[in-house]
């Protein structure tokens, strides 16, 4: 008797923390249409506060960007929040890729990027869609140097 209950004791002692440790956190995942278009996950810390990881295929290459952002409500809306954040990203190229016509050729690149967007909570279902504007900026390439301030975007995520 006293097995069983110190067994259920402690399934109901690590169900506790395991929804208490949750708290606010929330895991997004998602696609992400656009002029790079791929998958996208962000990891909330807080409701301010996110990681957002991308990859992404563009010009013939590919595409690994993280981001630390800021999220904040817009115009006292719950359902609608803008954010802004900064991060870096690393892309690969292939021989055939090209920028605007012009030939990019084996290259690698890191670089800096930047995000500023709107996202959109439905509170029926669980799901976010979100428009952003995330520029990029090659600090490092092995070929031809070319930046990316026309990256902009539509994601639908899945949150759990």
């Amino acid at each position: 008797m006293n097995k069983i209950i110190v067994t259920i004791a402690l399934i109901f002692s690590f169900s506790e923390m395991s929804v208490a440790q949750r708290g606010m956190l929330e895991n997004h995942i998602g696609a992400r249409f656009g002029l790079g278009s791929g998958v996208t996950f962000q990891h909330r810390f807080t409701d301010e506060e996110c990681i957002e990881l991308i990859a992404l295929g563009r010009n013939g290459g590919l595409n690994f960007t993280a981001l630390y952002e800021w999220h904040n409500v817009f115009f006292n809306v719950r359902s609608i929040r803008w954010y802004m954040g900064a991060g870096g990203h690393a892309g690969v190229y292939s021989a055939r890729a090209k920028n605007f016509e012009n030939e990019i050729g084996n290259t690698i690149t890191l670089g800096v990027d930047g995000i500023l967007g709107l996202e959109y909570f439905f509170h029926a279902m669980p799901l976010q869609i979100s428009i952003d504007w995330k520029p990029a900026f090659n600090l490092v390439s092995s070929g031809q140097k070319f930046n990316e301030w026309d990256n902009g975007a539509m994601s639908v995520r899945y949150r759990f």
